[in-house]
């Protein structure tokens, strides 16, 4: 089975989106029940320097959360230019709440409302895809990427989180950093696909 285009809409460019430079892949581990985002995930692609680094904001500490947010901040001003992409909503909201939460000022976060490019809307948008859903895990499964935690999911992540904060081994926090690095190169996997796909329309 091979993939199927929908017909423009005017909601997207017939073209796909300029390969950057630069370009970051953005992914968050959040647990609903303390309100609290436990990692900000980014790869960083950097073309011109053939290099593709992973940056893992962790608060090992529930009140590490105000920290890790703001080392993310300062990450994507790095690099002022690139685009933000992720996979759905969660990521984006996340960015607003968590700025009304520390009372970042507008300037040092409101522009990244216009640098994030979502993933899931692109290909939901464009392409009919022979998969059974449009989860991250079914469309990078399709284009062959495998995670390393093969059962791992955000669910398990909360637990891991959780497993970690009553009994501090480090391989709960590396089973987490590695999934959220999977999801990113996932999300990165699935962008290449698309710029292809697009391109050949």
């Amino acid at each position: 089975n091979h993939p199927l285009p929908l017909p423009n809409t005017g909601d997207f460019p017939s073209e796909p989106w300029a390969t950057h430079n630069v370009e970051l892949y953005f992914d968050i581990e959040a647990e609903p029940d303390r309100d609290l985002t436990f990692l900000h995930g980014v790869l960083v692609v950097d073309r011109l320097a053939h290099t593709e680094t992973f940056y893992p904001f962790l608060a090992e500490k529930p009140e590490d959360e105000q920290t890790t947010w703001e080392q993310f901040l300062d990450l994507v001003w790095t690099y002022p230019q690139a685009p933000i992409f992720h996979f759905c909503d969660s990521e984006v909201q996340t960015v607003k709440k968590l700025a009304r939460r520390y009372a970042t000022p507008h300037h040092h976060w409101h522009p990244l409302t216009d640098r994030f490019i979502d993933i899931h809307k692109w290909v939901t948008k464009t392409a009919v895809l022979p998969v059974e859903s449009y989860s991250l895990k079914a469309l990078a499964r399709w284009l062959g990427f495998h995670w390393r935690e093969e059962n791992a999911n955000g669910a398990q992540c909360i637990v891991w989180y959780k497993q970690w904060l009553q009994n501090p081994d480090r391989s709960y926090l590396d089973a987490i950093l590695n999934y959220n690095e999977d999801d990113c190169r996932a999300t990165y996997l699935l962008k290449k696909w698309l710029d292809t796909f697009l391109a050949a329309k």
